[in-house]
């Protein structure tokens, strides 16, 4: 009786046990999504930015166009994830491209197109650019002073047939048509970045505005820009300032998850939100001294 009663004993503290030899609960596994992708004529080295969709996850590449996503929401309680879906690659000036991963049962599926059953890239990819930009200012020294009016050029080189709208100042009594919209943004970063917009006066002494305007360019093109920049009408402390151009590409087809996962529908507009975007533009910059 004494061995039988040890016995069930050890039954019992054997089946309460935290950790069941027999029936662990199996880990849900961690994927993990890799890859090259890189830009094609990029100037400035931004990086690339990575979205994956449905499962929301981002990030960018690495300096030499690496990125990697690790993965661990596609077994739950609810269901495993099944099918494909789409990895987006972006950058504003590029055509977005992107590549499918596909899943069977929370895993990786054994049949790919773009990846190998492990999650990494098969081939490098290069995102195809739509337009270079370079902003340059037109005087011997960046700098400004009081009463200053300083031109400012954009030159654009299309890469293939796009549409922009951008801000521009017309004033048809005197024949006036130039650019507007610009951010400075302070390169010590102690001042939020500060919109530049032109505002001129007809022959009446009224204030004129500028406006969106609608361009479209062929591959090829050679296109400038001309901007007029009034000193006292900039609310700017003394310093130096990246001077960066507003315009608005006209892609084809954005995710909205991709946008919101950047900063959301903000990111287009003329304001500082403009700055989070990817982008690949020659900037100048500008010392203020007043």
């Amino acid at each position: 009786m004494e061995i039988k009663k040890n016995l069930i004993i050890l039954l019992i503290l054997f089946f309460a046990c935290t950790s069941n030899p027999f029936w662990d609960d199996p880990k849900t596994a961690e994927l993990k999504l890799s890859g090259n992708i890189t830009a094609k004529n990029n100037q400035t080295n931004v990086p690339i930015s990575v979205w994956l969709e449905s499962l929301d996850q981002y990030t960018i590449t690495d300096s030499v166009g690496n990125f990697l996503i690790s993965i661990s929401n596609t077994q739950t309680s609810s269901g495993n994830l099944n099918g494909p879906i789409t990895v987006y690659f972006f950058i504003y000036n590029y055509v977005l491209d992107s590549a499918t991963i596909y899943f069977t049962n929370g895993l990786f599926s054994k049949d790919q197109t773009d990846f190998s059953d492990f999650g990494k890239l098969l081939n490098p990819m290069e995102l195809e650019k739509l337009i270079s930009a370079k902003l340059e200012l037109q005087f011997n020294q960046n700098s400004l002073f009081n009463r200053d009016t300083v031109r400012l050029s954009v030159y654009l080189e299309p890469h293939a047939a796009i549409s922009i709208d951008a801000y521009k100042y017309i004033l048809h009594l005197d024949g006036s048509d130039f650019h507007s919209g610009l951010i400075f943004r302070s390169l010590s970063g102690i001042n939020s970045p500060t919109i530049y917009r032109f505002i001129g006066q007809d022959q009446y002494g009224n204030q004129v505005s500028d406006q969106m305007w609608n361009g479209t360019y062929d591959s090829g093109q050679t296109i400038t820009w001309t901007y007029y920049l009034l000193s006292d009408s900039l609310e700017l402390d003394s310093g130096n300032y990246e001077v960066i151009p507003y315009f608005l590409l006209q892609h084809e087809f954005i995710p909205k998850g991709l946008i919101t996962a950047l900063g959301g529908d903000s990111l287009f507009t003329v304001s500082s939100h403009f700055l989070k975007l990817p982008v690949d533009i020659i900037t100048d910059t500008l010392e203020l001294s007043f």
